[in-house]
This record gives C-alpha cells, structure tokens and sequence, in this order.
C-alpha cells in the first residue's frame, strides 16, 4: 500500500466506480445536466460526500472542486468556488438556530455569478433542520427563479413530505458485499477483510475504515470489531451476570453508546449478533417501539431508550 489512507484511494478512483455501476452513472448523468432542485439520499455506508463531489466536477467541467471555507457574521462556516456555495449542517461551528439561512442564501444570492444563470447552493444532512424545516421551505419557494439546491441525506424519514415533494430524489443504495469486493480488488488492490466477508457487509466506508486499522492497528481486529455497530456490547453482554451487574451498570454502558452516537436500530442488529438464540422479532420491535416514541420527544434522553432496550434484553 502506498502512503495514501485507503479511503484516498477510494476518492482517487470513485469516479470510475460510479462510470462501471449503471444505476450510479444514470443518476451522475442526470445530476450533471439538471438545474432542478436535487435530494439524494441513502444510508450510513454509502460515501454520498464523494459521489456528489464527482456530481459536481462532471457539471462544471473541472477535474477539481477547489473550495474555500469561508465565514459570514462571525459564525456561518460555508464552502465556495466559481461555480457554487456549499454549507453542511452538521459542522459544529454553525449555530443551531437555523433561521440564519434565510438571510445567508439573500448574501449569496447577492453575490454575482459569474458562470451560471442561477446560484446553485449545497445543502449538506438537511435532515438536520428538523423542527426548521419552515426555513427551507422559505427557501425553496422564496428564491426558485435564480437559485437551485442539491441536497443531501442519511434520514430520509426525517423529512418533511412537504420537504421530499419540492425536489427531484434519487435514493442511493448501498453497494453489494459482491461490489464491495469487486472495488477492493480492482480499485484498492486489496482484499476484504473476511469477517466482513462472511457478515455480507454493505458499508463501504466502514470497510475502508476496517482496511486502514489493518495497516496502523492489526492486533485490534477481531470478529467483533469487524461486525458490530459497538464492538464493546460483546465483552459487555457476555459477561453480564444478574446477581452481579445491577441496573446501575445497565444504565452507565448506555450513557457510552449514547456518547459514541449509537443507535437503537445498531444497537439491536448488534444484540442479535451476540445473542443468536434470543428471539429477534421480539427485540427488533421493542426496538423499533422505542425509536418511534424516542422520536417524538427530547434526543438527550436517548440513554433512557438505550437502557430500556438492554434491560429487556439482560433482566
């Protein structure tokens, strides 16, 4: 392997895996050529930031995207270039009152363009304005005869259908365990980790992941590393013991998937891995039970979720 990480390599030759698969080169086509409002969409494992990223060099013609980062009102951090204005909603450093988007898209919209007709402006994890999807929808019917938005999502449920029905969408899906091993061998020059292998894992990303830690470090990789959205509930569940492990101790390791953004939905694919003779129905609808009522109110209180489904499972 060559100094590059291998998600690098992955950047470096995406565009010829988006030219080899039929479903993502028809959708690449059509991006390229459109100036309607656009959603793409798909779930955690699919690299959408390097697939909009070619999206957007085979739009303009460039072979690099070349972005600033720029500031606007001390605290608005945005991408530019010639050719488009790029904000991500998930940066840390953006303030989470959303209601500043409207007065930033008039800025830009202000701004001269130099090489299209209309502004076009990237919205990265809309998903994440949520309770301000008033704000975008401002936006959409506000400044459609000179603007036009691409956006992007991991929680497509998320969304507003009022939302979803003001744009083209396009749902990406995850790559095959097959297509990840194709790329791995022809593109990475490297083959995948067998763990994930035998799991049938489709996220890519976490196979480039599991690639580089092969290289930098290959004495933490075990079946549960490979295999599990938190490889800590292995060692965790296995050696749990009722008369020892109180609910104290129940509620301090979800308070820890809770830090480390684990999900209820990994959270109990992960249970059925550790525990194959639990009876999975009964576990993927607590499950999905609690991920709806946990919806409807306050995420800070995900670990009282997270500590329900385990108790359930250990008690």
């Amino acid at each position: 392997m060559t100094s590059d990480s291998y998600y690098n390599l992955l950047e470096n030759n995406f565009k010829n895996i988006i030219i080899n698969n039929e479903k993502l080169y028809k959708i690449y086509n059509f991006i390229s050529h459109s100036k309607n409002n656009i959603l793409l969409y798909s779930v955690y494992g699919f690299p959408i930031e390097l697939y909009l990223n070619e999206i957007l060099k085979n739009k303009f013609n460039i072979s690099k995207l070349g972005l600033s980062e720029c500031i606007w009102e001390k605290n608005v951090y945005y991408n530019q270039n010639q050719y488009y204005f790029e904000i991500d909603l998930m940066n840390p450093l953006i303030p989470k009152d959303y209601s500043f988007l409207t007065k930033f898209i008039l800025y830009i919209l202000k701004s001269k363009n130099l090489t299209n007709s209309k502004h076009l402006i990237v919205i990265k994890h809309i998903d994440i304005l949520r309770e301000h999807f008033s704000v975008l929808k401002i936006l959409l019917e506000s400044f459609s005869d000179n603007a036009y938005f691409i956006c992007t999502s991991y929680n497509i449920s998320s969304i507003e259908k009022a939302i979803i029905s003001r744009f083209t969408n396009f749902r990406i899906p995850l790559f095959s365990n097959n297509d990840i091993q194709y790329i791995f061998k022809n593109y990475l020059n490297k083959s995948l980790n067998n763990y994930l292998i035998n799991d049938k894992s489709r996220n890519l990303i976490f196979c480039i992941f599991i690639a580089d830690i092969e290289v930098k470090e290959p004495h933490l990789i075990n079946k549960e590393f490979c295999t599990l959205n938190f490889p800590p509930l292995y060692s965790f569940i296995k050696d749990f013991n009722k008369k020892s492990y109180n609910l104290e101790k129940i509620r301090n390791f979800s308070y820890s998937c809770f830090q480390y953004n684990i999900k209820l939905k990994d959270l109990a694919l992960d249970i059925i891995k550790v525990l194959p003779n639990k009876n999975k129905i009964d576990i993927i609808n607590i499950a999905t039970e609690l991920e709806y009522k946990l919806i409807q109110t306050n995420k800070g209180r995900e670990p009282i979720y997270i500590e329900t489904l385990l108790s359930y499972v250990l008690l």
